[in-house]
């Protein structure tokens, strides 16, 4: 069985992203309403890839070298063998493929859901969430700073009063983008900064640490999301167990989290438990840190430029792919 999870404003409207993306068969699974970002719908098709595998001799010729390489990449990358599998059984059907990153970008485009941050304005607040030292505070940063050369006017709210160093961080930051920093340590004065701000093209917002196994932080930050229209963004690093990157998704998941972004792949080399996180959790992919350089911006992602990452077109070993590798 193939599941598939979308968020929209309304219900109406998630009904057709399923059916566009996963055909009249599609059954719905489940429904949760979000506050503040419309409703999340998960739909699924009746077929389990892992009990109907095809085999890859049957393709053209060149085929089963492509497959290889392709599973020589995801193996690298430190993916669990379930996802691996999948993957591998959708490579298996796909005979079009003139190389292995056409190969594996056809089999991520069914297994996953790619929706890049907005770059024009937004009604609703991005709040970028995560555990301690994920990277939020640079994806805020990032975001303002594409978001400025684009002429946005850009408002930044941070919630992480608590961190030592924090907020002199995103004010040298925002400093920078000539942006004024407005620092908020309760839902109440969230919800009113909030409306303060909110005629801004885009409002992002830096929020404290969370740790996911520890309940009530949890909460505390589901308080936060709930007093204004404003979408939850996970940031989770690159290089992490594939069971850590489950757990961080499901627990955010559960605060109204549908999207990801991958960070620190300057410093991290394998995405398997990142991927496995983002599957687990049934997020959509929607950007990747790639450099350390706030002018870089975040980098959106596309099942091409994921396939990209995992395989890089050099065949070094422990290649990487640049940054202009993959946002061309």
């Amino acid at each position: 069985m193939r599941l598939k999870t979308f968020t929209a404003p309304t219900m109406t409207e998630a009904m057709a992203l399923v059916k566009e993306h996963m055909g009249p068969d599609a059954i719905i699974v489940s429904t949760q309403d979000i506050p503040g970002t419309g409703v999340r719908l998960t739909a699924a098709l009746d077929r389990d890839p892992d009990l109907d595998m095809a085999s890859p001799e049957e393709g053209p010729a060149g085929h089963q070298e492509l497959l290889e390489h392709a599973e020589e990449a995801l193996l690298r990358h430190n993916l669990p063998e379930r996802l691996r599998l999948r993957l591998f059984d959708l490579m298996g059907r796909e005979s079009g493929a003139t190389s292995a990153q056409q190969l594996l970008a056809t089999a991520l485009d069914e297994i996953f859901d790619f929706s890049p941050l907005p770059e024009k304005n937004t009604p609703r607040a991005l709040a970028f969430v995560g555990p301690p030292g994920c990277g939020k505070t640079l994806a805020v940063a990032k975001t303002a700073a594409r978001a400025v050369m684009k002429k946005r006017k850009v408002a930044v709210l941070t919630t992480d009063y608590k961190r030592a160093g924090g907020i002199a961080q995103l004010e040298a930051f925002t400093r920078i983008l000539q942006i004024n920093l407005a620092q908020v340590k309760t839902p109440k004065e969230f919800k009113a900064c909030f409306a303060r701000v909110r005629d801004a093209d885009m409002v992002l917002v830096d929020t404290a640490s969370c740790n996911p196994y520890v309940e009530a932080e949890i909460k505390a930050l589901s308080e936060f999301m709930s007093v204004v229209p404003c979408e939850p963004i996970l940031v989770n690093p690159a290089g992490l167990d594939a069971d850590e990157c489950a757990d961080i998704a499901n627990a955010f998941a559960d605060c109204g989290v549908s999207r990801m972004v991958i960070s620190r792949l300057d410093v991290a080399s394998r995405l398997g438990g990142a991927l496995y996180g983002a599957d687990s959790g049934n997020l959509s992919l929607c950007n990747v840190s790639m450099t350390a350089q706030v002018a870089d911006g975040l980098t959106a992602i596309s099942p091409v430029a994921l396939a990209k990452l995992l395989i890089p077109s050099h065949r070094a070993e422990n290649a990487k792919p640049s940054f202009s590798e993959v946002v061309k």
